[in-house]
């Protein structure tokens, strides 16, 4: 008989114990306008999402307006390779959070509850810029730049603002561009756009005075689970794995065929964790088939 060891890791619906979570900072943000499509807002204490029929508190009509968000991952993946090993944990949410402003004074933002979507963007070369609400600059992003910054994005999903003045969390869809770019240790960029013509977000920039006020990105992120070995006890196949977390579940799934879609291998042993650490599974009966090759997978749920 041959066996074969894999590792395999899934975390969407993870609630692990140990899971870690790190608040990162916005580095850069700007928000860009339709009806000013040469001039830089970098430096505004607000951002906006303005759709093309919302309206100011003076009830004018302000035409699109679209927010640039960017953050710098570096510390977040020096402290989880800290605290796991490099490279030996996986990404399990991601959520951006900020401080709504329901009714701006300022006539450049307007006001309105709506739709709204917010998507990943690989293109991260925008620079902020130094513009003012009311004295705009040519020094920055601007919304003429918008076409070749959007020409590779993914959706990571709509949202509706709460319309008041408030704190609001958005969770990410945890697209695979997303996640690699976090783990990469870079700059992240998110750009936010209108869904709803009614709809006039502002919240408050990283440029705002009071920092606990300001926009973060949270990244929680779970260790993922190693194997140190199979020995064979019998017909059943004992498997040692390493960096198991508290509380998680194991699950030792198997096939004979290699090519076989994930959903068609057989879970043949569980184990869920009391303490984290090194930690072993027994599939019992697993090597019942000698005349046959088998493969193993180890998979956290």
């Amino acid at each position: 008989m041959k066996f074969f060891l894999a590792t395999a890791i899934l975390i969407a619906g993870a609630n692990f114990s140990q899971a870690a979570l790190f608040t990162n900072s916005i580095s850069v943000d700007a928000f860009v306008r339709g009806n000013a499509p040469a001039a830089n807002y970098g430096a505004a204490g607000s951002l906006t999402v303005s759709g093309s029929t919302a309206t100011n508190a003076a009830g004018t009509a302000n035409g699109v307006a679209d927010s640039f968000i960017r953050f710098n991952t570096s510390a977040l993946v020096a402290n989880l390779n800290s605290l796991f090993g490099p490279n030996n944990w996986a990404i399990s949410g991601v959520t951006l959070r900020v401080v709504e402003v329901g009714a701006p004074m300022n006539t450049i933002f307007t006001r309105g509850k709506g739709t709204f979507e917010i998507r990943w963007t690989s293109n991260d070369s925008w620079i902020e810029g130094t513009g003012m609400p009311m004295a705009p600059t040519d020094d920055g992003i601007t919304y003429n730049d918008e076409p070749p910054l959007l020409t590779n994005t993914v959706s990571l999903g709509t949202f509706t603002n709460a319309g008041i003045n408030s704190t609001e969390s958005f969770s990410l869809a945890l697209s695979s561009a997303l996640t690699s770019d976090i783990s990469a240790g870079g700059e992240v960029g998110l750009y936010l756009t209108a869904l709803d013509p009614e709809i006039g977000f502002t919240f408050n920039s990283q440029n705002f005075t009071t920092a606990n006020q300001r926009p973060v990105v949270i990244v929680s992120a779970a260790p993922v689970p190693g194997t140190t070995g199979i020995v064979l006890s019998g017909n059943d196949a004992v498997i040692a794995g390493t960096n198991g977390v508290a509380g998680g579940t194991y699950v030792v799934l198997s096939t004979t065929n290699l090519l076989s879609p994930l959903n068609q291998w057989t879970p043949i042993a569980t184990n869920a964790l009391e303490t984290g650490g090194a930690f072993t599974i027994r599939a019992t009966n697993a090597l019942s088939n000698p005349s046959a090759q088998q493969f193993f997978l180890l998979q956290a749920q």
